[in-house]
């Protein structure tokens, strides 16, 4: 039996969603504990991730790495940071490197397979998928739609079938990244998911219960994640890796250690390991977790309004998990709150509503906030229960064409029924979402994309 079925049930304490208690079953899924046990698919694709180098760095960094059992002998590609998992997930080996790649096409051999990452001029269109708060298992906490939605091969099928399309550039996730504690359930997910979905750009948010997997400080356990063997898993170029000892090689902080410290009912982990800031083509995104602390991370929010001034995208998404305070975040952390205090720092107070959020830990797939155009996204319905009626659906941001533009896909819900096969069958003959936008799409955001010119060789960049 793995390790990891010997947890103790102590860690499986109720949730609050929706003002209704919803504890785990303890135990997986036969089918899911039927995969687990078995050998993963012939066919996986390599764990690649590719992120987005540190704004600061020059908009051709990108990080490439991988993710696998043990610790591989490659002689194609130079990965500067090839260690095991520390602290959390200690059964996977990251190997990683930051990269220049050039705009267009860059086909890489790593260990004698080759990829092609994608990389958008700057200041060209871009196009991609958003999720949060993901559930397929009940084992750590209720989801309550798994069965009924088919979330986990739905999911699976969905992003195959939309990142077979190549002008998609990046996949996103706002946090309760498959509420999983011992990372078992996210390779079971990720083994499943195409070489296509994985050469793209990913954005992995932090959330409570990526932290605690009960969802809350007051129930933690020395079992839970605190975000490490996430960090580790998805691993991005942030702003830990600019602030000494850490560097581009060594670019994640270990300073916490949380078996050391054994404080399990507060975050064990460090802020700038989740803080990110970048432009891909014209659109500027800056993730962060709500359960660090807004003064110790200000200085680096400061940094990421200097460098959107500089860089000048067309519009900058916010992106965090929390929409409100409590269960782990931190004051004037939910991801409202610190759109407020980024548009009263020099840099971000010209912005104005070209700042937009989107967020989830609230289960509901809705327009957020609006002034004289939309600027806050809720997209927390991907499994889980709510106050809302049952929904299962996801964010695609389209930029091209001169326009910024959010589309909502409800792949099923209470009231329209299920139209998950539909919707693939229109993604599958259409080559991509785009073809689909008008007869399954509801338009949340479409306004003009401010004209961008590469002004000088640095790539610095002027108004139009």
């Amino acid at each position: 039996m793995r390790a990891a079925l010997a947890f103790s049930l102590l860690s499986l304490e109720a949730v609050t969603v929706g003002g209704n208690p919803r504890a785990g079953t303890g135990v997986f899924e036969p089918w899911l504990q039927e995969l687990l046990d078995a050998p993963g698919p012939a066919n996986a694709a390599p764990e690649l991730r590719v992120a987005k180098g540190l704004g600061t760095k020059g908009y051709n960094k990108v990080r490439i790495s991988v993710v696998a059992p043990q610790l591989l002998d490659v002689t194609d590609f130079n990965f500067t940071y090839k260690q095991q998992f520390r602290h959390r997930w200690t059964d996977n080996f990251l190997h990683s490197a930051l990269v220049d790649l050039v705009p267009g096409p860059n086909t890489l051999s790593i260990g004698g397979q080759s990829v092609t990452v994608d990389l958008p001029a700057e200041g060209a269109g871009i196009r991609g998928v958003f999720w949060s708060d993901p559930c397929f298992s009940s084992k750590w906490v209720s989801c309550a739609y798994a069965d009924r939605f088919q979330t986990f091969e739905h999911s699976i099928a969905m992003l195959n079938a939309a990142f077979a399309d190549p002008s998609l550039n990046v996949f996103g996730i706002l946090g309760d990244n498959f509420y999983d504690q011992t990372g078992e359930l996210t390779k079971t997910l990720f083994a499943r998911l195409s070489p296509d979905v994985k050469r793209r750009f990913m954005i992995m948010v932090n959330g409570n219960h990526d932290n605690w997997v009960c969802g809350s400080p007051g129930c933690g356990t020395p079992q839970d994640n605190f975000g490490i063997g996430q960090m580790q898993y998805y691993p991005a170029d942030s702003v830990a890796s600019s602030l000494a000892p850490q560097d581009d090689a060594n670019f994640l902080d270990f300073s916490v250690d949380p078996d050391a410290r054994a404080q399990w009912t507060t975050w064990q982990n460090v802020g700038t390991n989740f803080v990110v800031y970048h432009k891909l083509g014209n659109v500027g995104f800056l993730s962060f977790s709500g359960a660090a602390g807004f003064n110790d991370l200000k200085p680096h929010f400061q940094e990421a309004c200097q460098y959107f001034e500089q860089s000048k995208p067309a519009v900058v998404f916010l992106l965090g998990h929390w929409n409100g305070e409590g269960m782990g975040c931190g004051s004037g952390m939910a991801t409202p709150e610190l759109r407020g205090e980024l548009l009263a720092l020099p840099g971000c107070s010209a912005l104005g509503e070209r700042l937009k959020y989107m967020d989830g830990h609230e289960h509901c797939n809705y327009i957020q906030e609006r002034g004289a155009e939309p600027f806050g996204f809720m997209i927390g319905a991907h499994g889980m229960d709510d106050k809302c009626e049952a929904q299962f659906g996801f964010v695609y941001l389209d930029s091209t064409d001169g326009r910024v533009r959010l589309y909502y896909f409800e792949v099923a819900s209470h009231s329209k029924g299920d139209r998950f096969q539909a919707l693939l069958s229109c993604v599958q003959a259409n080559g991509g979402l785009p073809g689909c936008v008008a007869g399954f799409a509801e338009t949340w955001l479409d306004v003009p994309a401010a004209s961008l010119a590469v002004s000088d060789a640095n790539s610095s960049i002027s108004w139009v």
